[in-house]
């Protein structure tokens, strides 16, 4: 009887664990469903310097079949990107026009991810090249978003599971070329330069400088998560994504992408 007593309690204890297993892999969400998978993604037929170099100023249809890889380097999670998702290889970048919420879920920072980019139109905006969907008549806009997530499937696919590393570049202010616009920028020993009327929190654009006067911007949403966080006034390290506004004087800009891409 005793020994019947122990290989009960041992099937029991066996069952239990099956089924808390069981629960646990039901219960897993990836956020990586629908977006395609494939853990050994193939070769693309483009780079993203060689898409960017033939952008000439005016906007573009692309109606060959090509692809381009990149590493998602921004994030709506703090709201600053509205709908869109930046991508880089090689010092080179593309902003997607996705043109849903919540981004982030499928495509994180550090995935790795392939743009198929037939039927969508290349353009520019503050330096960095766009792709989206065609632009409609009269909207002012060189791109529209692609719109919806199943359209957005059909172009975008994650390659794998896997987040890879991303180590801004760390360049100072006289580096930063129109080349490097989209692409993960890091700029050590800034400091904030208050407007004489203004508010201290971050909500829109900020100027910092370095130790030789050299000056660059922050720009951040209305609607972020950390608009109304104060910036700080000590020496600080910036992180963004790089853009360049010709209008008025030009001037480079790094659009953060939450409140931790300002390291103190």
């Amino acid at each position: 009887m005793k020994n019947f007593r122990n290989l009960l309690h041992r099937t029991l204890a066996a069952l239990l664990v099956f089924l808390a297993g069981a629960c646990m892999a039901a219960c897993y969400d990836s956020g990586f469903g629908s977006p395609g998978k494939t853990e050994n993604a193939g070769p693309v037929s483009e780079t993203i310097a060689n898409i960017r170099s033939r952008y000439l100023g005016v906007p573009f249809a692309i109606a060959s079949d090509i692809s381009v890889r990149g590493t998602v380097t921004s994030s709506d999670a703090a709201e600053n990107f509205y709908r869109t998702i930046c991508i880089e290889e090689n010092s080179a970048a593309l902003e997607i026009m996705a043109g849903i919420d919540r981004l982030h879920n499928d495509f994180p920072v550090g995935c790795r991810v392939t743009l198929h980019l037939k039927g969508l139109t290349a353009a520019e905006s503050r330096g960095v090249l766009q792709i989206g969907n065609p632009s409609a008549p009269g909207s002012g806009y060189d791109t529209d978003y692609i719109g919806s997530k199943a359209a957005l499937d059909n172009v975008l696919s994650r390659d794998s599971e896997t987040l890879c590393p991303i180590d801004p570049a760390r360049l100072s202010i006289p580096e930063l070329t129109p080349e490097r616009c989209g692409t993960l920028v890091r700029i050590d020993r800034l400091r904030y330069l208050p407007e004489e009327i203004t508010t201290s929190a971050w909500a829109g654009y900020k100027q910092f400088s370095d130790e030789s006067g050299n000056t660059i911007y922050t720009y951040v949403r209305t609607y972020a998560a950390f608009a109304g966080k104060e910036v700080p006034t000590e020496t600080v390290a910036l992180v963004g994504i790089l853009q360049y506004d010709e209008a008025g004087e030009g001037r480079y800009i790094l659009k953060l992408r939450d409140e931790n891409d300002c390291i103190r």
